[in-house]
């Protein structure tokens, strides 16, 4: 015969997190610990704690690596800039590259922060950089089109995992 499963109760502290409560209360307001759970309810709060660590170690990676793509996005522009003011003496173009790249500088560095916030301006600010140059001259839009392709799929990939990281905090 099946012996009927053991329920665990708890007084007044949560054994997980040491949160106060009352007796009424079935899971814990602070951590989710299943208060007068079974020894089953038990085990599976605690393999989806580990589960969400691993998630959370996961998309952290990916995050990072969307942040030095934001970094490597400013080295670009702002390297492209001085190559365009070497080759044309153009002071603005000079200046515009510089500013970019700084906002991109700032962005990945805002990242460590705010992560998804930031990769969805750098997105947003990368999309827009990539408009306009096509507007001013179309043939930019298909030059460069796999660097291109590479940096948004990592942008979208960082904001993904900056997504996932923030529905499990």
């Amino acid at each position: 015969m099946e012996e009927a499963p053991k329920i665990i109760t708890n007084a007044l502290e949560c054994k997980h997190c040491d949160t106060p409560h009352d007796e009424a209360s079935l899971f814990c307001h602070e951590c989710g610990y299943p208060l007068k759970g079974t020894e089953e309810d038990v085990a599976k709060f605690y393999a989806k704690r580990v589960m969400d660590k691993r998630k959370s170690k996961d998309a952290e990676k990916k995050i990072k690596s969307a942040r030095t793509t934001l970094y490597v996005i400013a080295g670009i522009i702002m390297v492209f800039g001085f190559f365009i003011f070497l080759s044309s003496k153009d002071v603005t173009a000079l200046i515009i590259n510089i500013i970019v790249g700084v906002i991109y500088i700032v962005l990945g560095t805002w990242s460590k922060y705010k992560p998804l916030i930031a990769l969805l301006l750098g997105l947003l600010l990368y999309l827009t950089i990539i408009v306009i140059t096509a507007i001013a001259e179309p043939k930019t839009l298909v030059s460069g089109i796999i660097w291109k392709i590479v940096i948004i799929a990592y942008l979208a990939k960082g904001i993904h995992s900056a997504s996932s990281v923030n529905k499990l905090a």
